[in-house]
């Protein structure tokens, strides 16, 4: 029997962490943002066509600190980039988890955005407020407080997320405290 959780919450609220966690206690997982990253790399100049800027590749390679500069600063190039890779990424998720047994987790960042995966598993929200993962997001990635701005802004808010979860995995803590968190909910499920 499989059970599906998809994993979703803000840039900076935990997701990679919580995911590290259930793949090291034997869970299956896959990560949204990996797949984007496989797809990112193998189709640098054709996206560079769609957006009509080769500006991010740097000898024909995806430099995806330049592609986020650019997207994020334009919302018609970023819905031109997640046009392209929203269907491939749903695909490459969907055959990942018709593949699967047991308990499943799939970490989709814009779980509630793109709506691709509604009614198909339980969603976790990894929460901490914005304010929170704005100052997480800066020091992670090392961006000024508009560049951090720009990129929780084109994702719908926390709170608006948490109202609409199934489950709630606060992290506003230490990081002790949310592996605390985390690890007890793991080990309630069977693997």
């Amino acid at each position: 029997m499989k059970k599906v959780f998809f994993v979703t919450g803000c840039i900076g609220s935990g997701k990679s962490k919580f995911m590290q966690m259930a793949s090291e206690r034997g869970f299956a997982t896959i990560s949204a943002d990996k797949v984007a990253h496989e797809i990112l790399a193998q189709n640098g100049v054709k996206i560079a066509k769609i957006l009509g800027d080769s500006s991010f590749l740097k000898n024909g390679v995806t430099n995806r600190k330049a592609l986020g500069e650019l997207i994020f600063a334009d919302k018609t190039l970023r819905e031109k980039l997640e046009n392209f890779m929203h269907p491939q990424i749903h695909s490459i998720i969907t055959e990942w988890l018709n593949a699967q047994n047991g308990v499943v987790f799939a970490e989709i960042p814009l779980f509630f955005e793109s709506k691709n995966y509604e009614n198909l598993g339980e969603v976790v929200l990894i929460y901490a407020p914005k304010e929170l993962c704005l100052k997480r997001l800066m020091a992670r990635n090392s961006l000024s407080k508009n560049e951090a701005n720009l990129r929780l802004n084109a994702q719908m808010d926390i709170e608006q997320k948490r109202a609409l979860a199934d489950i709630i995995i606060e992290n506003c803590g230490s990081l002790s405290e949310f592996e605390a968190k985390c690890g007890e909910f793991l080990a309630n499920l069977k693997v």
